[in-house]
């Protein structure tokens, strides 16, 4: 079992890593001194696959538990759904010191975290994500909300978990297309910590596709542990924390472009990070053939490569109304070499789109020279 601790100002709390970890969940718990009720939060996807096992690890660990499941997907995610979780907990008489465990994927732990930290002001949480993404990157670090009509992720909290559980069997009975998600965020987390793990996944693709668990075990351990290491140093995204964003803003803007339906985050964010490292050639003079390598393992992961179904100004307007941007200039994270991001750059708009332009084309996914 490996034992990561979390540190923020806020909290300390373990994340729990290991293969068929699943049934030890009500001891470990255990383990943390707690002995309230735990109130589970899952959907209709995830419940009826796992539900069970952790049911019967809380009750032998002598916990009270309950399950609640919500409509999978992120409509969901929604002020009025929160409304109703917080209805079914206090009719569950939980209390400050029971906890609620968000069981599913980014959504479920997104929806489930911001319950719990509004809920009586806050009650204990456990985070256990069963998507690639939530594993490396959503299930950590405390960022919770909800989405309003007019835009995602609008309504949230800041509120650190007690305790994570990560076990990559979770991944096998994952669609492709949410598996292909999570791939694009590890992709992400190679290109900010270096070469070394970028080298890997290229030489070592198919072992992902595979789904070999000691692999699948070292990817996640090495994402988690380089999200811990910014988000110890930037809990409430001020600073360093911004190098997570890297693929995002371009990323974002085709999501929206795409009405949140042509695109889905990971396919999006994938785009994003060939339009960053394209940029990253012309701004910090990336050797291109990172550029050419990118593509490659996108082609290979099942991820895309080309800007399909939206018009690039489409992608340009809605980065222009994003808060990070001016209109003028778009605050992006590059990289300066693999390894080595740089925050908050300043990119032209006009160098934006026609990088953004790239992309609807397919050269970003040929040839990489101009």
């Amino acid at each position: 079992m490996i034992q990561l601790l979390a540190s923020t100002r806020s909290k300390e709390y373990p994340i729990y890593l290991s293969v068929d970890s699943i049934d030890r969940i009500g001891s470990l718990w255990a383990s943390q001194g707690d002995t309230g009720k735990v109130a589970a939060i899952t959907d209709t996807n995830v419940g009826g696959l796992y539900l069970p096992q952790i049911e019967r690890s809380f009750e032998e660990a002598g916990f009270t538990f309950t399950a609640t499941e919500v409509d999978a997907g992120e409509g969901t995610k929604t002020l009025a759904q929160a409304a109703k979780l917080y209805s079914r907990l206090f009719e569950l008489k939980i209390r400050r010191g029971d906890a609620v465990c968000a069981l599913g994927g980014g959504v479920i732990g997104d929806l489930a975290g911001f319950v719990a930290s509004t809920y009586m002001r806050g009650v204990r949480l456990i985070q256990v994500p069963t998507t690639l993404l939530a594993q490396v990157d959503s299930s950590i670090g405390g960022k919770t909300g909800v989405n309003i009509p007019e835009a995602k992720n609008y309504v949230g909290s800041f509120y650190q978990p007690d305790m994570v559980l990560t076990d990559p069997v979770f991944l096998k009975t994952l669609p492709p297309e949410q598996m292909a998600e999570g791939l694009a965020e590890v992709i992400k987390y190679a290109l900010l910590s270096g070469e070394d793990f970028f080298d890997a996944l290229e030489t070592s693709y198919q072992s992902l596709l595979d789904l070999d668990m000691a692999f699948l075990e070292t990817v996640v351990r090495r994402c988690i542990e380089y999200k811990l290491a910014v988000v110890a140093e930037d809990e409430r995204d001020y600073g360093r924390r911004a190098v997570l964003n890297l693929g995002h803003s371009v990323g974002h803007g085709i999501e929206a472009a795409g009405n949140y339906r042509l695109y889905s985050h990971g396919q999006a964010v994938a785009l994003g990070l060939l339009a960053a490292v394209r940029l990253s050639e012309k701004i910090f003079s990336l050797p291109p053939e990172y550029g050419e390598s990118l593509a490659s393992l996108h082609k290979l992961l099942g991820l895309p490569t080309v800007l399909k179904g939206v018009e690039p100004r489409a992608v340009m307007e809605s980065m222009a109304a994003d808060k990070k941007a001016d209109g003028i200039s778009a605050n992006m994270v590059l990289l300066r070499k693999i390894g080595d991001p740089v925050i908050n750059c300043d990119v032209d708009a006009g160098l934006l789109a026609s990088e953004v332009e790239r992309l609807a084309s397919g050269a970003s996914a040929g040839s990489w020279t101009i």
